[in-house]
């Protein structure tokens, strides 16, 4: 009776410590495997729904600087899919706005080493919304803690309402190839907002 209550205890031991091996593991994943950037929307019409392939913070720690030919698929970056209701909306002006809020950035980072972008692709062509740098973080801008990063619209023919868009925006430390030491660990934290306007 003895050794069996004695293996018992040791399998129930042995997956306690195997799970909570894994949950460490995925843990420190998590918080080391790179910047982790996430979105939400703001409140927004239903006739233009947004879906995030992640959730609502964006929380930067910057890490190795990246060249300018690696952007693309090395940069930390977050993808979201704008989908207009063409139905219901072919009747009306509208205007998508994309804009981050509760901004802040750690002032080593408003330098032109660091670099933003907000592309949108509706499968036929990929716009550039804005290309900027850390300088464009402004008092002015780091105060109101808002920044917007571009619009698309029907006005002038930037938003198509009968296609779907799918936006990335991108953050990365651009590699110079001077010594950037004193950039890295830099803290830039966010909420992406998005915000769409109608005029029937």
């Amino acid at each position: 009776m003895k050794f069996r209550t004695l293996i018992l205890v040791l399998t129930v031991t042995f997956s306690v410590i195997f799970v909570s091996m894994l949950g460490s593991s995925y843990a420190y994943y998590i918080a080391t495997g790179g910047t982790n950037i996430n979105v939400t929307t703001a409140d927004i019409d239903p006739d233009v729904a947004v879906v995030f392939n992640q959730s609502q913070y964006i929380n930067m720690s910057t890490g190795i600087p990246i060249a300018p030919e690696n952007v693309d698929k090395m940069a930390s970056s977050s993808i979201f899919t704008l989908s207009p209701n063409g139905d219901v909306l072919k009747k009306s002006d509208v205007a998508v706005t994309i804009s981050i809020i509760n901004l802040s950035v750690d002032s080593d980072l408003r330098i032109d080493d660091f670099k933003y972008k907000l592309t949108c692709d509706d499968g036929n062509e990929e716009r550039d919304l804005i290309i900027g740098t850390g300088a464009d973080f402004t008092d002015d801008i780091l105060s109101k803690e808002t920044m917007v990063l571009g619009t698309l619209s029907t006005i002038d023919g930037t938003f198509d309402i009968y296609k779907d868009y799918t936006c990335t925006l991108r953050i990365w430390l651009q590699e110079t190839n001077d010594n950037q030491n004193a950039l890295m660990n830099k803290k830039f934290t966010g909420l992406i907002k998005v915000n769409t306007l109608f005029r029937g």
